[in-house]
């Protein structure tokens, strides 16, 4: 049942991806806290297109539920040399992660291969001592992402 629910999750939020331009929703199934703590992307520049401008973020807390960002101009720290104007045609690429748990390092997830999935090895407790698996899920328009974490 529970990868019958998961399945058609991913379905529905694939589906429903592409039908807004560069936003991030991540979605937190596990009773435990990330902090998505660095994270990076990139704006069309329409003055020249073959060179884009970049963006940064820091401090997405993502509890159990939904965070999601409309486009880039709701990230948290926004930082780029962009016009303001521009902002909302970006995608994120990447984010460096802090899961939860002890003795635990960061891991990048972006949605380049191989860093668009990571499966955990410390058991969490908050997740019941099992391990978490986070995977990105980039949408037909290769611009908005999905972060499914279960």
């Amino acid at each position: 049942m529970k990868k019958t629910s998961l399945c058609l999750a991913l379905f529905l939020l694939a589906a429903c991806s592409s039908t807004f331009a560069g936003f991030l929703n991540i979605v937190n199934l596990t009773p435990c806290t990330f902090e998505f703590y660095s994270g990076y992307g990139s704006i069309p520049n329409p003055a020249s297109p073959g060179t884009p401008y970049t963006f940064g973020f820091n401090g997405i807390i993502v509890p159990q539920g939904t965070s999601y960002y409309a486009d880039p101009s709701y990230l948290p720290q926004l930082s780029t040399d962009a016009p303001q104007n521009l902002w909302s045609t970006g995608c994120v690429v990447s984010s460096k992660v802090l899961g939860p748990g002890p003795g635990y390092n960061a891991f990048f997830i972006s949605k380049n291969a191989p860093n668009t999935f990571f499966v955990s090895t410390n058991t969490p407790t908050c997740n019941g001592g099992n391990n978490f698996t986070m995977n990105w899920n980039q949408s037909g328009n290769n611009c908005d992402a999905v972060i499914l974490i279960f």
